[in-house]
């Protein structure tokens, strides 16, 4: 292709694309997204005998086992999933 035929189609593809910087990557904290739908990121780490559980990267709980741990942060997943959101979890 010509490199002068370049900036035509690079206007035509740029223009003819109607998104907002929130449908190709929303983030938490900006106002005005319409599809705003960052997940929340549980990590599941072991800590001696016990299990750490962080929600976006900040403590929120110790277990006394792995399996404990999971049910809970399951539990806060479903609540997060019923009121439409979205999140993750992560075992280290």
């Amino acid at each position: 292709m010509p490199p002068d035929r370049l900036p035509d189609i690079m206007v035509y593809i740029t223009s003819s694309v109607d998104l907002g910087w929130d449908d190709i990557w929303p983030t938490a904290g900006e106002t005005g997204l319409v599809h705003e739908n960052v997940p929340v990121r549980f990590r599941i780490t072991p800590r001696g005998p016990n299990w750490e559980v962080f929600r976006n990267t900040a403590f929120w709980g110790i277990f006394q086992s792995r399996s404990e741990a999971d049910t809970s942060v399951r539990a806060a997943m479903g609540e997060i999933f019923s009121l439409g959101g979205a999140a993750q979890v992560h075992f280290a």
